[in-house]
């Protein structure tokens, strides 16, 4: 039953009251007795806090695409002959962000369980004080917590591969923390935005920004999420920019990808 109304829920969108999460509509296609369905779920209301916790459960922070990851090989080939400058390196992380943040906007926009979490997220301050409203406020704490937990790792090891630090005086794992809440409150704001609009992602000025040597065509979502990247991170000025680091940076990143994609033709998850 769980299942049915979670895909009834990411099929059709959140409706005012949930109106279209009836039990016994959902008991029916389910295929379970209406006396074991009442056993499990006395009222409604304890059926939906068990179906909008599920909903938010299954969200996720989505994976890069195998496409997503050549990209980003293609961005470093295309500056491999500068990469061991530091106007070299500035231009890879640059145009390296700009391909990822806007290749994650558009997952992100065109995910169904993506658009009810957001629904869910925006609804519940609405849901009638009690049972539901509480344990949909407390998964969605956790869900935003887990979210930002997997963005300090991903901005941990960006920063341990390209020779990276927190702008002080952010440090440590509370300093990425930070990082991830603000990169995370961008991403909602940017696909609320994208939403009834999605050729908004496609509206491009072409600019040079963030220190780069060429102009590159520029979204909004990009300039916006880059920014909030590049105002938390620095070179570090204690580890020297070097050739021969960028050639060890060039290893890393083609092994990293190679096991991510290796990973996902797997069906399972990189560690």
């Amino acid at each position: 039953m769980i299942d049915v109304a979670v895909t009834r829920i990411e099929a059709e969108g959140m409706s005012v009251g949930l109106d279209n999460i009836r039990m016994e509509k959902v008991i029916e296609e389910a295929g379970v007795s209406r006396a074991t369905a009442y056993r499990r779920w006395s009222t409604r209301d304890d059926f939906l806090a068990d179906v909008l916790v599920e909903t938010v459960r299954r969200t996720s922070l989505i994976p890069e695409t195998p496409d997503d990851l050549t990209r980003i090989l293609q961005v470093i080939a295309e500056h491999q002959d500068t990469l061991g400058t530091e106007q070299g390196r500035r231009d890879v992380v640059v145009e390296g962000l700009r391909a990822a943040v806007d290749a994650d906007v558009r997952r992100v926009v065109g995910s169904p369980r993506w658009r009810t979490f957001l629904s869910l997220s925006a609804a519940h301050p609405g849901l009638p004080a009690g049972r539901v409203a509480e344990e949909v406020a407390a998964a969605l704490q956790r869900a935003e917590g887990e979210f930002n937990a997997r963005r300090t790792e991903v901005y941990g090891r960006l920063c341990t591969l390209l020779d990276y630090r927190l702008t002080p005086p952010l440090t440590g794992d509370d300093g990425f923390y930070r990082l991830g809440s603000a990169a995370g409150s961008m991403m909602t704001g940017i696909v609320v935005r994208a939403l009834p609009e999605p050729t908004w992602l496609d509206d491009r000025t072409t600019v040079a920004l963030f220190g780069q040597s060429r102009a590159q065509g520029w979204s909004d979502p990009e300039r916006q999420l880059v920014g909030v990247l590049l105002s938390h991170l620095e070179p570090d000025p204690n580890r020297p920019w070097t050739p021969e680091r960028a050639a060890q940076m060039l290893t890393m990143v083609e092994e990293q990808v190679a096991a991510l994609m290796s990973s996902q033709l797997d069906g399972g998850t990189p560690a």
